[in-house]
């Protein structure tokens, strides 16, 4: 049976809340970081922490973001040193981006805590409805083109 308006502005809604909850405490505890990263920031390191080394254009498709906002965000992370930049030897117009030492530290901190967030978050649900709902969201996502 397919689902009523209601219940589709419902899942809207309820995707919206989720959506700004997130928001919201990434940027209280950007606050109170000693490093501070914003989401955006963070959002590239994770990728370039399971993809990495990528190329700027990649980067942008796999984000599904343009390059310039893309490139901004590496420059900012080039410039707090948690990125470099080296120059392809065969085409010396690409660039292959990847994490430093420190990178590397503020990735793990990063999948920490996106994973203890998370766990709290699914706090209400139990173990079937965590696994269920992470089926469920990895199948939405993945039609929407997000691959990593």
């Amino acid at each position: 049976m397919t689902l009523s308006d209601h219940e589709y502005l419902q899942i809207n809604q309820a995707l919206f809340s989720v959506v700004n909850a997130y928001h919201s405490r990434s940027t209280l505890e950007q606050k109170d970081a000693l490093s501070p990263l914003n989401v955006s920031e963070r959002g590239v390191i994770l990728v370039l922490g399971q993809l990495g080394p990528i190329n700027l254009h990649r980067l942008a498709a796999v984000m599904q973001v343009s390059a310039g906002p893309v490139s901004q965000y590496v420059q900012r992370l080039v410039i707090k040193k948690l990125v470099e930049k080296d120059q392809d030897q065969a085409d010396r117009r690409n660039w292959w981006l990847h994490l430093t030492p420190a990178g590397e530290s503020a990735y793990a901190e990063t999948v920490k805590g996106a994973v203890l967030y998370t766990h709290d978050f699914l706090k209400t649900l139990d173990e079937a409805e965590q696994h269920l709902l992470c089926d469920l969201l990895l199948k939405v996502s993945r039609n929407l083109g997000y691959t990593w």
